[in-house]
């Protein structure tokens, strides 16, 4: 399971460093290759609302098989595109079938942990970090020895052996009934759109997707570009944040079981309240970038513990929904992180201000929604 997640970081996180080199490689701007990552979040968006009903009628494997098939066939296809616009559909593509594998993982986990979801989220989340924390140090690594196409050719590798250990290892974790089976994506979606209780937790994860994904957008152009590192020690650097996620989710295993998801994501929601306000500060001196580092090393961690609980949250109350309810909420995740882009351009002033102004006041909304929601039910 943690294999089949680490995909998604995989994808994204491995081709950062070689944009500018596959804009120069493909003869376009920098700007098409950046969109490649919106056009994957979007399709992955899209293909998650798809996917997530199928597997509840028809069982969390065959579909965790067929996107894995999927993906690696057209990271095949990427790894061979030989013009920007065969590159951006087939990355469409990538995103779309890759998110009918991944899309049962929250399910399963789920189906497997009960009520101790969080738990096993933050387990399965734990292992499948490895993947962001190599991500871009590898891509790194093989620019050095070969083009972006090198980058490509081992995504393919990697899901063709999951595959393998898929239909070898992963056995079918969902107990199946015969009215659940009948009940069509509507039934599925209205079901969990009209449970009112779930929507302060849902706009929560969402203003910490909004934060992450202002961090993951803008991060070659803080590191590479105003601090001029060099690709691999944007890589290095990159890997601090993946290990501030297998930190904050380590933390939470232990302490999740006592604590509560409500009270262990806000305790996250805190810390990084703190650490953004500091990232603006920082932003706005002559600091070295290893304070910038540190900052988003404490903010990403904490934005990890937010968002795990704040899932489990949501899937617990749809024993029955599971992949439907993540559907729903990753859906809303990816979507949203497939509008940093544009919101940063609209921000732009060619410093690192606007960017750590937008993180906090993503993670502000976060605790307002909060406060308003206790206050609400206080009363």
């Amino acid at each position: 399971m943690a294999a089949i997640s680490a995909l998604p970081p995989l994808a994204i996180d491995m081709y950062l460093p070689a944009i500018p080199g596959m804009a120069e490689s493909l003869n376009t701007q920098i700007s098409t290759i950046q969109n490649s990552l919106s056009v994957f979040l979007l399709s992955f968006a899209f293909g998650m609302l798809f996917f997530g009903p199928l597997s509840d009628r028809y069982g969390r494997r065959p579909l965790a098989l067929f996107g894995l098939s999927g993906f690696a066939a057209t990271s095949l296809v990427l790894a061979l595109s030989p013009t920007p616009g065969i590159f951006l559909l087939f990355r469409f593509f990538q995103g779309l079938l890759g998110s009918a594998a991944t899309i049962v993982i929250p399910a399963m986990i789920r189906d497997t942990f009960g009520k101790d979801t969080a738990k096993g989220m933050s387990t399965v989340t734990m292992i499948m970090l490895t993947a962001p924390l190599v991500a871009p140090l590898l891509g790194s690594v093989l620019l050095t020895f070969s083009d972006w196409r090198s980058i490509f050719f081992l995504l393919t590798l990697y899901s063709f052996v999951v595959l393998g250990l898929t239909f070898w290892k992963l056995p079918e974790t969902q107990t199946f009934h015969p009215e659940r089976n009948k009940q069509s994506f509507l039934q599925n979606y209205l079901f969990i759109l009209s449970t009112p209780k779930i929507y302060p937790t849902l706009a929560t994860f969402l203003m910490s997707s909004l934060a992450f994904f202002t961090f993951l957008t803008s991060a070659p152009f803080v590191y590479i570009t105003w601090f001029g590192v060099s690709e691999i020690m944007f890589g290095m650097l990159f890997t601090t944040t993946a290990a501030s996620l297998i930190l904050a989710n380590f933390i939470n295993v232990r302490h999740v079981s006592q604590q509560g998801s409500r009270s262990m994501m806000h305790r996250g929601m805190g810390t990084a309240f703190i650490f953004a306000f500091l990232l603006v500060l920082i932003s706005h001196s002559d600091f070295s970038v290893y304070w910038t580092v540190a900052c988003y090393f404490m903010i990403i961690g904490s934005l990890g513990i937010i968002s795990v609980n704040a899932e489990s949250l949501i899937l617990i109350e749809f024993p029955n929904q599971a992949s439907s309810a993540s559907a729903v909420s990753r859906t809303l995740r990816f979507s949203t992180g497939a509008l940093v882009g544009p919101l940063l351009g609209l921000i732009y002033t060619g410093t690192p201000v606007p960017i750590s102004y937008q993180i906090l006041a993503a993670i502000s909304l976060a605790i307002l929604i909060q406060l308003i929601w206790h206050k609400k039910i206080s009363t």
